[in-house]
C-alpha cells in the first residue's frame, strides 16, 4: 500500500490547514493548484472530506516523514 502524504496548505488571508492525504489525492491537489483555476477540489482526507479553492492557496508544505523508534 504506497504511503499517505501529511500537508499543510496556507491560504490568502492567513489561515492554514493540515491534512493527511492518499497519493491520488495529493496529486489532485498538486494539479489543481498548479492551474489555480478557479472551483474547488475535493480531496478525502483521514479526518474526511476536504474542500479547497486552488485559487486561494498561498502554499503547500509538505510534512516530512515521522521518525520512528523501532525495537
Amino acid at each position: 500500500m504506497a504511503e499517505s502524504v501529511r500537508v499543510e496548505l496556507g491560504f490568502i488571508g492567513g489561515g492554514t490547514t493540515a491534512a493527511t492525504l492518499s497519493p491520488a489525492a495529493w496529486t489532485s491537489l498538486k494539479q489543481a493548484v498548479d492551474k489555480a483555476g478557479e472551483g474547488t477540489v475535493e480531496l478525502e482526507t483521514e479526518a474526511g472530506t476536504l474542500y479547497v479553492r486552488p485559487s486561494q492557496v498561498t502554499f503547500v508544505r509538505m510534512q516530512p516523514k515521522e521518525a520512528r523508534v523501532g525495537f
